[in-house]
């Protein structure tokens, strides 16, 4: 029998193949196999933030995606979702559009006009740093591998403008910045459960279930020193409440000049507010190798920008939201979205609940130098009042 070839695509031109078939279908037949694009920008004062994410489902035919921006307390998202045959090539859906003007140099993400929410963009993200890898996630649970994810990330200015209910607000890369990622492998979480899928928490060990004292954080930066150079601190870890060491953690001290320096154990210090558990202060250390056998101690200090601000993930479709999550079928052609007034809310009926993950912006120090990040974080830990 003649295995199987997949259709010509323009990229198959390019002598980039990876895997013997073309570029239309990719090297694993797991369902969860997932390419996605992030961003999450913000203004540098705290009061208006934007956000952008766009996912390829090779495996399940699906191109999704969401846009939305938070100014105060109120949040405008729009998803939309489409077949992603055989428009494999087109990186766009419904009015979500991610454009390559220059590859790790800039990149257009565009919120065309739609009937969900009365909210557009037009944004061009613009590198100040080279983009770097973060340590492979790799989990495996239930006996398999539920995740083999590889992820790079990258600062950026902002330009551009955004209208919102009519009022249009120019981005200007002096008063922006932002942040990006791009991962690609197989993800936990993408599209429902089979439902005879035996629950992960029955006769296997591993996987990601909170137990009671679980801290995670996913930060990146941007730090500025008095002579112009820049660094960035970046880390990662899952903090499940077990014994033992972390389930995940990726840690490095980035230079502007590509070098990457690994953290060799990082103790994060970090007060999350009791109505909605969103990092507001604290303290990062980080131990780094020195000369020979030593060791050096690096202390970062944190702070929110504004406590009210953070973009909610679960409207994006980083976990169940109006039974709907990333990479699920939700017909050819699907657009909806919605405004939350207050993401604050302390009704705990309301539909945003307050405890999820957000994209937090941050004010970053080490003595003096100082900077903007963005801190996706949840903890059942450090909390105060």
């Amino acid at each position: 029998m003649i295995p199987t070839i997949a259709p010509l695509t323009d990229a198959d031109e390019l002598l980039n193949h990876q895997i013997v078939n073309t570029h239309a279908t990719v090297g694993s037949a797991d369902r969860a196999w997932t390419e996605k694009v992030w961003f999450a920008l913000a203004r540098k004062d705290g009061g208006l933030q934007a956000s952008f994410g766009l996912g390829k489902y090779t495996n399940r035919n699906v191109l999704d995606g969401f846009a939305g921006v938070q100014i105060g307390t109120q949040q405008r998202t729009v998803r939309a979702s489409r077949v992603l045959r055989p428009q494999i090539e087109d990186l766009s859906v419904g009015p979500l559009s991610y454009e390559v003007i220059e590859p790790f140099k800039a990149i257009r993400i565009t919120l065309a006009a739609n009937a969900a929410q009365p909210l557009a963009f037009k944004l061009t993200f613009t590198a100040t740093m080279p983009a770097f890898f973060e340590k492979r996630d790799a989990v495996y649970a239930a006996g398999r591998a539920a995740s083999d994810v590889i992820r790079y990330h990258q600062a950026g200015t902002v330009s551009g403008w955004i209208e919102i209910d009519g009022t249009r607000h120019a981005v200007d890369p002096d008063e922006w910045f932002g942040f990006r990622d791009h991962s690609w492998g197989i993800r936990e979480h993408v599209g429902k459960d089979p439902t005879d899928l035996v629950p992960g928490n029955i006769g296997a060990t591993g996987g990601s279930k909170a137990g009671p004292a679980y801290h995670f954080n996913w930060l990146v930066s941007r730090i500025e020193r008095p002579d112009g150079s820049s660094y960035d601190l970046a880390y990662y870890f899952r903090d499940f409440g077990g014994e033992g060491p972390p389930e995940f953690f990726s840690g490095y001290i980035n230079e502007s000049d590509g070098t990457q320096i690994p953290i060799l154990h990082l103790y994060p210090e970090i007060a999350y507010r009791k109505g909605d558990r969103g990092a507001m202060s604290g303290r990062v250390t980080a131990i780094v190798a020195g000369k020979g056998k030593s060791v050096v101690e690096r202390v970062f200090e944190i702070e929110a920008l504004n406590p009210e601000m953070g973009f909610r993930l679960l409207p994006g479709m980083y976990g169940p939201w109006k039974d709907q999550i990333h990479g699920s079928f939700k017909g050819e052609d699907f657009l909806d979205g919605e405004c939350v007034d207050d993401v604050n809310s302390r009704d705990k009926t309301a539909e945003n609940y307050r405890w999820q993950i957000r994209d937090r912006p941050i004010r970053i120090r080490e003595g003096a130098n100082s900077g903007y990040g963005d801190m996706e974080a949840s903890s059942s830990v450090n909390i105060r009042a």
